[in-house]
């Protein structure tokens, strides 16, 4: 039984007090941990927001027209979220930006009202002189090659002139250099027309010029091609992925900006403007007449075979993977030494490599991806000499002069080379 004192005791009111205090100490325990989390949980994201706006006002500021996701792109890869990056824009061209199974192209296959017309030859420029002549024209027969043969569409109904190899822009010596075609690249996505341009290496030479930013080192010209040269120009077409991604190196007139890998695709432009394409270390290797040498990835064919579904001879590398459908590019070289380049929407890594081989590549390098850095142009020329342009692909992104003016990413630029 309780005595009086224990009754006491447990109803003794300093007791009750102390009883009552402890859950509100508790209780403002909590709040306070609370709102310290809180405020260092603001600090934090303060500081994230403050370093992401400071850090991402130069991509604005260089800005040459790239949509916000570019610019959100380049600026992770910039920073550390490349795997991040990739694993969103894989996530885009799966479920969001998706290749219509099926269909009809809506632009057409041919190359209407853009054949060669204005040769480029300084030796085909008028005389001066307007005494009319009696001697019969001679025109000379100039070395050079022969297109691919039309390219076979994988479409059971192809478009008229699919697949037909068209001249077009700017002669050289009186004889066409740049080549065009249209086909499909597959049989599963027949709305999609993968656009080639061939380039008869006997008439023209090759010319690479630096962006300002990619691929780093020396930029002399800004990503411009110099005017001197524009009376000249027939094509020029995109670099390759940024040299962080490219898992390669990069030389440039005399200087390492990153070290030559061993094994990589690369693509050789020597000092007299010819150009060749391989694995460095076993078809092109460094000699004194080399002036750049560009690297990307493994080679996506080799021996006139894709190698994209071969994980031995070929990895994607830190951006998307070869799976999607996405726009892309790549430079192929065929046996002749002839030079392709395919840029093209809605093209997997599988069936860019197919179309390449179907055109009689025997060896090619992947170049940039995504529909703003991949671009095509090939040009005719007015009365003056000056450049005229044409889109390779009609849905590539921003003007056509891009590569001819102040650029931000590196571009080969194809130059007539009259005999």
């Amino acid at each position: 039984m309780a005595t009086d004192q224990d009754t006491a005791a447990a109803t003794d009111p300093a007791d009750a007090e102390a009883a009552a205090r402890t859950p509100r100490r508790r209780h403002s325990k909590r709040r306070y941990i609370l709102r310290r989390v809180m405020a260092v949980t603001l600090v934090v994201l303060v500081v994230l927001v403050g370093f992401f706006v400071v850090t991402f006002i130069p991509y604005v500021r260089d800005s040459e027209g790239e949509p916000t996701e570019v610019l959100l792109a380049t600026w992770g890869r910039d920073h550390g979220l490349g795997p991040v990056v990739a694993k969103a824009e894989d996530f885009y061209y799966a479920h969001f930006n998706t290749v219509q199974v099926g269909g009809t192209p809506t632009e057409a296959a041919t190359f209407a009202g853009e054949d060669p017309t204005t040769p480029t030859s300084p030796s085909s420029k008028p005389s001066g002189s307007t005494k009319p002549s009696t001697t019969p024209t001679v025109t000379p027969v100039v070395a050079h090659l022969n297109p691919p043969q039309k390219l076979v569409s994988p479409a059971s109904n192809p478009l008229p002139k699919e697949g037909v190899w068209q001249p077009v822009g700017s002669e050289v010596s009186g004889v066409p250099a740049i080549y065009v075609t249209r086909v499909r690249p597959d049989a599963v996505h027949t709305s999609v027309l993968a656009s080639v341009m061939w380039v008869d290496t006997k008439l023209t030479k090759m010319f690479y010029v630096p962006g300002y930013i990619e691929p780093g080192g020396p930029s002399p010209s800004q990503g411009a091609l110099p005017k001197q040269y524009w009376p000249q120009v027939l094509a020029n077409f995109n670099g390759g992925f940024r040299i962080e991604d490219s898992r390669g190196g990069y030389y440039y007139n005399g200087t390492s900006v990153a070290p030559l890998v061993q094994g990589r695709a690369s693509a050789v432009i020597y000092k007299d403007g010819s150009i060749k394409l391989g694995k460095w270390g076993r078809d092109v290797s460094m000699s004194s007449n080399v002036a750049v040498v560009r690297q990307n990835l493994d080679l996506i064919i080799d021996h006139g075979k894709s190698k994209v579904q071969d994980p031995g001879s070929f990895t994607w590398g830190a951006t998307t993977k070869g799976e999607t459908y996405a726009w892309r590019s790549a430079i192929g070289i065929r046996s002749d030494g002839s030079i392709l380049y395919i840029g093209s929407p809605g093209l997997s890594a599988a069936t860019m490599a197919d179309t390449l081989v179907n055109a009689g590549a025997v060896r090619a390098m992947v170049l940039d991806m995504n529909n703003w850095w991949v671009a095509g142009f090939y040009f005719g020329h007015d009365s003056a000499g000056a450049p005229v342009c044409h889109k390779l692909d009609p849905n590539i992104q921003e003007g056509c002069d891009r590569f001819l003016n102040r650029y931000k990413r590196d571009s080969f630029q194809v130059l007539a080379d009259p005999a």
